[in-house]
């Protein structure tokens, strides 16, 4: 606790297409020269002074480290300045004191947790107004404080002695732990692929992602040379395009006066003092850079093959940079349109290799293209795509599948496979043999299946489906049970 004196919109990168070796089954290896992907940034360029207790009140709870005798102390924004601009902090490091003033802090390039960085984005002081807010901003700043201390020190909010404190401390975590789960750190100033590959603009946005217009972003190149080493960003937070010249790789930087966001974290230049976080955004110096010519990630291996109505997809990355996940985008051959059918998460940062699958299911037959949309922290992204094409035959054997989910109410589905051309019907039936619902009666080709049955008409009860199919000689009957409780 504290101690008192006296005590980015150019978000699309070009497509990268892949070869492939055998037809079904798909390596690759990549030698793909990338432009600018998402900047990473440097910390340690600001002067950071804590100086008073701002909003908020002494509060008392046990202590989580043993003995678990009890803890006071003040809970609450803290009044601070980044290069003399005000700014409010909340604490992220309860077991370190502080003593106030202090000016031995600076940024760092770390972030907070995705939950805090969800109480950041929804409570005070960033926001001012919202629901379930206490009427005396002192109490709603400590309650903030205490819910931060949960996720950051396992501070047990059940044990604060003020009643309206614990309350309001467990409804904020209550509410983080449903909706925080996926909030991702805000990025302000970041260095973009420009329109040719040789390019490169900046982007600035506030915390909201909205572009802000910042002046003299000072721009260098550890090799070769830049067309210019100063840029203004518009009010649409984009600069011109800048050119690298001379040399096919280097670290570009980029500095300037530029905002950081909520959620960003300072540290006492010792790192023997507390962690604190920016609770309101804040203008500062920011340095960010990017590595010219490098890969956001490289693939070493992405591989489709079927297993039965499945798609198997496996992938693997040599080298990521900031790496939020992969959207896997699926599309029926000779068609345009890619659907999203899943998500995988990257490993964020990784100089080592990682391994990744993904299994899309109960697919019909028919041939398909497969790519992933990498995706980083920024919102950028980059395809890469699978172009041989994953095809799901005909099954060699006719099958008639359970129903899912059984017991229903009221909807079930069932999955048949068809292994010749042929007429086909399912319907269902009551224990008596009275055909209760017509499903499917219709001349279908050898595939795959899938159909759902709204039983809402029906009592429950138990029932019986039964699929018949004949063609090119050949037939076949199969019956099941389902069971509706409503």
């Amino acid at each position: 606790m504290f101690s008192s004196p006296n005590t980015a919109s150019k978000k699309t990168r070009k497509e990268k297409s892949m070869k492939t070796i055998t037809t079904i089954v798909c390596f690759l290896l990549l030698s793909i020269f990338s432009e600018i992907s998402s900047a990473q940034c440097v910390g340690g360029l600001t002067d950071v002074s804590i100086n008073s207790f701002g909003t908020g009140q002494s509060i008392t709870f046990t202590d989580p480290l043993p003995p678990h005798d009890a803890y006071s102390g003040y809970a609450g924004t803290v009044n601070s300045t980044m290069d003399l601009h005000p700014m409010e902090v909340y604490c992220v490091d309860l077991h370190r004191n502080v003593s106030l003033p202090d000016n031995s802090y600076t940024d760092t390039c770390a972030y907070v947790a995705s939950k805090l960085q969800y109480i950041l984005n929804h409570y005070y002081p960033y926001v001012l107004s919202y629901p379930g807010k206490l009427g005396d901003n002192n109490q709603e700043a400590a309650s903030i404080q205490a819910a931060i201390w949960k996720y950051t020190d396992n501070v047990d909010a059940n044990t604060i002695t003020d009643n309206i404190i614990k309350t309001r401390a467990l409804e904020i975590l209550a509410d983080a732990d449903l909706n925080g789960n996926a909030t991702p750190p805000i990025i302000t100033f970041t260095i973009e692929p420009g329109t040719g590959p040789d390019d490169f603009f900046i982007k600035t946005v506030d915390a909201m992602g909205n572009g802000i217009a910042i002046n003299n972003i000072a721009l260098s190149i550890s090799m070769g040379s830049l067309s210019t080493n100063t840029v203004n960003t518009n009010s649409s937070g984009v600069s011109p395009d800048v050119t690298v010249t001379g040399t096919s790789s280097g670290t570009i930087t980029a500095i300037a006066n530029m905002l950081y966001s909520q959620g960003r974290i300072v540290h006492s230049t010792t790192l023997t003092k507390q962690s604190l976080t920016i609770a309101y955004p804040v203008y500062g110096m920011m340095e960010v850079t990017e590595e010219f010519g490098a890969l956001p990630v490289e693939l070493s291996s992405f591989t489709g093959i079927t297993n039965g109505r499945n798609a198997e997809l496996k992938w693997s990355t040599t080298n990521e940079r900031n790496n939020s996940g992969f959207n896997i985008e699926r599309k029926i051959s000779g068609t345009n349109d890619w659907s999203k059918v899943g998500n995988v998460a990257g490993s964020g940062n990784s100089d080592v290799t990682k391994e990744y699958s993904y299994t899309d299911r109960n697919l019909a037959s028919a041939k398909y293209n497969y790519r992933l949309k990498q995706i980083d922290y920024n919102g950028n992204f980059e395809y890469y795509d699978l172009t041989s094409e994953v095809q799901i035959g005909a099954p060699s054997k006719f099958d008639l599948g359970q129903n899912y989910p059984n017991p229903f109410n009221p909807t079930t589905k069932i999955n048949y496979d068809l292994s010749f051309n042929g007429t086909v019907s399912l319907n269902v039936f009551d224990m008596s043999g009275k055909q209760i619902l017509a499903v499917v009666n219709e001349q279908q080709q050898a595939g795959y299946y899938s159909v759902t049955i709204n039983a809402g008409s029906i009592a429950s009860g138990v029932y019986y489906y039964r699929l018949t199919a004949s063609g090119e000689g050949k037939n076949f009957v199969a019956t099941k049970k389902m069971i509706l409780v409503k």
